[in-house]
């Protein structure tokens, strides 16, 4: 397993749960902790320029870990089961982009709370008709560029779908495509699930977790809450699991010292 920590690309003004700011200035900071990658949460892939990032992380010796959708809800408003057709059209539009921006990297992308909400539409069934009819368009492309589209369970009060790791791969097993994977998330596991490290057994049995986010129990840095990391990193090692950890957290107090307690707390187990 390796590290990885959250950087918002620079189109990206707001984020609370990664490094907002210059990646010029992150990255190679990122790099002297002992990072081995980045997340970047990504709000149009158009409006920066995805090659001089790939420059920055290169010369300071980090991967591109994956790319993440977050941006695209909270900053422009678009989501794949909003009530307004036009807002679901770009939504699809402007992640097509996203798997393309991926592609490059040669890393997967995932859809969170980006996919929206049921409530927004008459019935669940027309909510979870529109999210499917998305990813018929999207599936595709993903398969073409050699990538996966990997769902995120999350907790009830973000999204009201696909909250556990059970619900989220049956839906992915129902779909029934290769391309459709699921990320682990220790904050949500621990809202939703009976157990936490059952959880993550049960998510490496399903054979379809291909990436992992890592807070504490209060969403803080690891190291700064109630979760034991030891048993944690240990149930993922003892499963098999050898992808990476990133890390996505509150940056308080601010993001190179949240940066460095989760490095203090994860690194030595790892």
């Amino acid at each position: 397993m390796q590290l990885a920590y959250m950087i918002a690309t620079p189109e990206l003004k707001s984020m609370p749960m990664a490094w907002v700011g210059d990646y010029h200035t992150s990255i190679p900071k990122l790099a002297a902790i002992g990072y081995q990658g980045l997340e970047l949460q990504v709000r149009d892939p158009a409006a920066f320029d995805a090659q001089d990032l790939a420059r920055c992380a290169e010369q300071a010796g980090l991967k591109v870990a994956a790319v993440s959708t977050g941006g695209l809800g909270a900053a422009d408003g678009l989501y794949l089961m909003s009530p307004d057709a036009d807002v679901r059209r770009r939504a699809i539009e402007r992640y097509k982009q996203v798997l393309e921006l991926a592609a490059g990297y040669g890393v997967d992308a995932s859809v969170g709370r980006f996919r929206g909400m049921a409530a927004w539409a008459p019935d669940r069934q027309t909510a979870l008709g529109w999210f499917r009819a998305a990813l018929d368009e999207l599936v595709p492309v993903a398969a073409r560029l050699n990538i996966h589209i990997v769902l995120e369970p999350q907790m009830r009060f973000i999204g009201d779908t696909l909250n556990t790791i059970a619900e989220t791969v049956q839906f992915i097993n129902d779909y029934g495509s290769p391309v459709l994977a699921f990320e682990g998330d220790t904050f949500h596991q621990n809202l939703e699930e009976p157990s936490l490290l059952a959880s993550i057994v049960q998510g490496q049995l399903s054979g379809k977790m291909t990436y992992y986010q890592v807070s504490d129990s209060n969403r803080q840095a690891p190291g700064w809450g109630h979760h034991n990391w030891l048993d944690i990193i240990e149930v993922l090692k003892a499963t098999g699991y050898q992808g990476w950890l990133s890390v996505e957290c509150n940056q308080q107090p601010d993001s190179e010292r949240t940066a460095r307690r989760a490095f203090e707390t994860l690194g030595p187990l790892l």
